[in-house]
């Protein structure tokens, strides 16, 4: 199957659980006779268990030789002493057959298809550390078990096995099971405690292990929050059994090329653990369940997380993130580096998600059909909660604007005009050009617009106009909320927007974007570095961005040349001629009774900007109405006098003509 094309699907919900304290296993049902048919395993603790409590009551503590056959045997004469030989010898005789015969239910519950024997399987444990982990079992949730225990003298009476009971049943070699490194650990089933004497320690057994033999599916609660399981067909499993480290853009396309790279079926996908609990956790669910563990990681990994991943070797990881992993933040296992596929969903993956809907002329990520998939209700428009979905996050840093203007309401030279409509014939026939003629997509696959001119000449209200003959939003990026001083922070903003907007076919604003997107300066410390990466960063953005971008600036010359070597169109803004003056002015006054006008008159004295002009008539209006009168003369030009005071400009008297007794006045 081709990467990019993988279903996958959850096997086990996810439920509340209690907390894996750092103690056993308390308030557990019994898994013997009262919690149904007692599982084959359970046998050969039971009956090494009744063998040592007889012989522990012949006699207290003595010394005796080892007989030839060593081993636990050996230790029951060292129990009973040199005068209880035969008595011991009576218990062995009696016991051999019986004890056969258990080892036997026992070598066949290992190759059977019941949880002990997964579990077994899953934490690649050897026969004698299965044979421990069923004695701590059968201590900890049997009830007869405990009271045998509890007569061997082998300081079971807080209901726990200790390595001095494993050493006397399964003898010292038993107690190599306990060692850090050992599979049990490294399985995170079993722990010692902290106490003085290792022989009187209690071994601690994680009460996930319990509530998994009882065919209890709930996740460990001590899991990252949404950790989950998915499983894959049998028939994809070809991968590697080992370390596969994946990198790529789209978050969901690097889980499908982990999850058809690692060998298995059953996977869990989670966050790194933040702590040495939440690894535990991790490496315990995987092995109880015999899975592969994927870790969606946001940065490189912990020295906690490369260790754990080094000492749980019988368990394969694939490491998920955006960027290639440093090298010396890798663990010390063999590992095979896979790139993830594009970020576009396939025809046929959204035909499969969305039957019947006609794919978006501009393709969805992986990622955020996903997450249309989810939010999506039965019958809804895919493309409604698409939109949804990308203005969700673009509202965190930047303005929708509902266009409200049209061609008609632009006053600009002919030239200006024409440069911006081909801008929108560039737009809408991309896919012709690029894709039916082959062109390459060069400088980027969308179109990136540069306004330029002077504040108030019309360069954002031309956007509006262009997102309006488009059919789509506009999105005024708000810089203030963009730019953050944490290094990194303003990168991983800008990538929210780019990736929100690519969903939902917006035309995105930079306006004002000399502080973004000015050219960078020479290094001569730690911010002018991280600023320069924030440049660098903003280049290689456009360079991959499908969409229609507009920066605005008053000072053309603010941009980074990089910058302008990837922008397809600039136009330039300059300040309106005398004629179109006049024409802002009738438009900006529009339905409001004038008295005498001379906007020519107007025109021609004042060099104002569109943006100037249509302040200053909506102060003049508020003048003449609070005087209950028509616009007239001095109202525009008292306005006026507002308006360049504001701008730091100062009139001339002649400038007001006639009328300026009654305006200064």
């Amino acid at each position: 199957m081709a990467q990019g094309q993988l279903t996958v699907e959850e096997s086990f919900p996810q439920t509340d659980g209690s907390d894996d304290s750092a103690g056993g296993v308390s308030e557990v049902p019994d898994a013997g006779p009262g919690a149904g048919e007692r599982p084959r395993w359970h046998r050969l603790p039971e009956v090494l268990l009744e063998r040592l409590g007889l012989v522990a009551q012949l006699t207290d503590h003595g010394t005796a030789g080892t007989p030839e056959d060593g081993g636990a045997l050996a230790v029951l004469f060292d129990v009973a002493g040199p005068e209880h030989g035969e008595q011991v010898e009576e218990v062995m005789a009696a016991y051999a057959p019986v004890i056969e015969l258990a080892e036997a239910e026992f070598a066949a519950a290992l190759d059977s298809d019941q949880p002990f024997a997964a579990l077994v399987n899953g934490s690649a444990l050897t026969p004698l550390d299965a044979r421990v982990l069923a004695v701590v079992l059968a201590v900890e949730t049997e009830a007869r078990c405990r009271e045998l225990a509890a007569l061997t003298g082998c300081g079971v009476a807080a209901g726990r096995a200790t390595p001095q009971l494993l050493e006397r049943l399964l003898g010292a070699q038993a107690l190599l099971c306990l060692a850090p490194d050992a599979p049990l650990a490294c399985a995170a089933l079993l722990a010692v405690d902290g106490a003085p004497s290792f022989a009187s320690a209690e071994i601690l057994l994680a009460r996930q292990v319990v509530w998994r033999l009882l065919d209890a599916m709930a996740l460990d609660p001590a899991l990252p929050y949404g950790a989950k399981i998915r499983t894959v067909p049998s028939s994809m499993v070809d991968g590697v059994d080992g370390v596969v480290i994946v990198h790529g853009q789209d978050p969901t396309r690097r889980v499908q090329t982990a999850l058809l790279s690692l060998w298995g079926v059953g996977f869990l996908l989670t966050d790194p653990p933040a702590d040495e609990a939440g690894w535990r956790a991790v490496a315990r669910q995987a092995s109880l369940d015999g899975l592969a563990v994927v870790l969606t990681l946001q940065d490189e990994l912990s020295p906690l997380g490369r260790r754990w991943i080094e000492r749980a070797g019988h368990l394969s990881w694939a490491l998920c993130s955006r960027d290639p992993l440093p090298l010396e933040s890798l663990p010390e296992r063999a590992y095979l580096e896979v790139e993830a596929a594009a970020p576009e969903v396939l025809e046929q993956e959204w035909t499969n998600v969305f039957p019947g809907w006609p794919q978006p002329s501009r393709r969805p990520t992986a990622e955020q059909l996903r997450l249309v998939r989810t939010a999506a209700r039965p019958g809804e428009d895919p493309s409604v909660v698409m939109r949804r979905l990308a203005s969700g996050s673009l509202l965190r840093h930047a303005r929708r604007v509902s266009p409200r203007v049209t061609w008609a309401d632009l006053i600009l030279p002919a030239a200006q005009e024409d440069r911006l409509r081909s801008l929108v014939d560039r737009y809408r026939q991309r896919s012709r050009v690029h894709e039916d003629w082959g062109l390459p997509l060069f400088p980027s696959p969308g179109v990136v617009a540069l306004f330029s001119g002077p504040s108030g000449t019309g360069k954002t209200t031309t956007a509006e106009v262009i997102a309006g003959e488009l059919g789509v939003d506009m999105f005024r990026v708000d810089l203030s909320a963009l730019v953050s001083k944490y290094i990194g922070e303003t990168e991983k903003n800008l990538e929210e927007i780019f990736s929100a907007a690519h969903a939902g076919d917006y035309l995105l604003l930079f306006d004002e974007a000399d502080s973004l997107f000015g050219s960078r300066s020479k290094v001569t410390d730690a911010r002018d570095r991280y600023a320069n990466m924030e440049v660098s960063y903003l280049l290689q953005r456009l360079e991959t961005y499908d969409g229609f971008v507009v920066l605005t600036s008053n000072f053309q010359g603010n941009i980074d040349q990089a910058f302008l070597r990837r922008i397809h169109v600039t136009v330039h803004f300059p300040v309106p001629s005398a004629q179109d003056r006049e024409r802002i002015w009738v438009r900006a006054l529009g339905q409001a009774p004038t008295d005498d006008l001379d906007l020519a008159f107007v025109a021609e004295k004042f060099d104002l900007a569109g943006g100037s002009i249509r302040n200053t008539a909506l102060s003049a209006a508020f003048f003449a109405a609070a005087e209950d009168r028509p616009v007239g003369m001095v109202h525009v030009l008292r306005a006026i006098s507002q308006e360049l005071t504001k701008l730091g400009r100062r009139p001339t008297d002649d400038q007001f003509g006639r009328w300026h007794a009654e305006v200064t006045g």
